[in-house]
C-alpha cells in the first residue's frame, strides 16, 4: 500500500473507533471528565489555593495519560473478542498505521476534557497563548508515550478478564503517584529524584514550567531540575515506548 492508502487506513480507524463510538455513546465523555475533576475537586477543598493550578495541569496530563488505558482496553478487546487485529495482519495495512489509527481514536475521546481543562487553566492563571503551546507539546509526547505502552501491553493478554485490572493498575500508578496533581516540592528534597523513575514526571515538570508554575530543585543533583533534562526525559521515554511497541508487541498471534 502507498503512503496515501496507509494514511487513509489511519483516518478510517480513527473515525470508526473514535468519532463513531463517541457519537453513539456520548455518555463516555462523563467517564473522561469524572476522575480528573474528582481529583481537582478534592484538591480545591482540602489543599491550599496555591496548589490549584498544579491540579488543573494534572487534570490535563491525567486525561492524556489515560488514552493509554483506553488504547490497552480497546486493542485487547478488538483482538481477543472481535478478532479485528488478525484482519489487519492479513491486510496490507502496516502495524504502525494500525497503532496510529487506534491512538488517534483514543485522543478523540480526550479532546473535550483537554479543551475544558485548558480553558480552566487560562481562566484561573491567565496563562499566555505561547504557554498553552508548550503544554500542548508535552501533551502530544505524553499521548504518544501512553498509547504506545498501552498497545504493547494489550498484545500480551490471553483472557478478557485480565484487561481491566492490569490496565487500571499500570496507568493509575503512572498518573496518580508521581507529582502530577501536586507540586514536586511536596516530596522531601532528598527523595525527589525517585519521582523521575516515572516517565510522567517529565511531562508534569515541563507542563508546570510552561504554565509558569514553580519547579523546585533536586537536592545534590541540580541537572534534574533543568529544562533540558526534562525535555530529554520525555522525548526519550516516548521514543523508548514507541520502539518497544514496534519491536516487542505481538502483532501476530503465536
Amino acid at each position: 500500500m502507498s503512503w496515501r492508502s496507509q494514511a487513509d487506513a489511519i483516518l478510517h480507524l480513527c473515525y470508526a473507533n473514535g468519532i463513531v463510538s463517541l457519537w453513539r455513546s456520548p455518555a463516555v465523555l462523563i467517564a473522561e471528565f469524572l476522575t480528573p475533576f474528582t481529583f481537582l475537586f478534592f484538591l480545591y477543598v482540602v489543599a491550599a489555593p496555591a496548589y490549584l493550578p498544579f491540579g488543573i495541569v494534572g487534570g490535563i496530563l491525567f486525561t492524556v495519560l489515560y488514552t493509554g488505558n483506553g488504547m490497552l482496553n480497546d486493542c485487547a478487546y478488538l483482538r481477543l473478542e472481535r478478532k479485528l487485529q488478525q484482519v489487519f495482519v492479513a491486510s496490507p495495512v502496516r502495524p504502525i498505521s494500525y497503532v496510529l489509527g487506534m491512538a488517534l481514536s483514543e485522543l478523540v475521546f480526550s479532546i473535550p476534557a483537554l479543551v475544558l481543562f485548558l480553558g480552566i487553566l487560562w481562566y484561573a492563571t491567565g496563562v499566555a497563548a505561547l504557554a498553552i503551546l508548550g503544554i500542548l507539546g508535552a501533551v502530544l509526547l505524553t499521548w504518544l508515550m501512553a498509547t504506545s505502552l498501552g498497545f504493547m501491553i494489550s498484545t500480551f493478554f490471553r483472557r478478557m478478564r485480565e484487561i481491566w485490572p492490569i490496565g487500571s493498575v499500570i496507568f493509575s500508578i503512572l498518573s496518580v503517584l508521581p507529582p502530577i496533581f501536586y507540586p514536586m516540592e511536596v516530596i522531601p528534597e532528598s527523595l525527589r529524584w525517585v519521582a523521575f523513575l516515572s516517565p510522567s514526571t517529565f511531562a508534569a515538570q515541563l507542563a508546570d514550567r510552561a504554565a509558569g508554575l514553580s519547579v523546585p530543585a533536586v537536592s545534590g543533583i541540580p541537572f534534574l531540575s533543568s529544562l533540558g533534562f526534562e525535555l530529554a526525559g520525555l522525548v526519550g521515554s516516548t521514543l523508548l515506548f514507541g520502539a518497544a511497541a514496534l519491536y516487542f508487541a505481538r502483532w501476530r498471534e503465536p
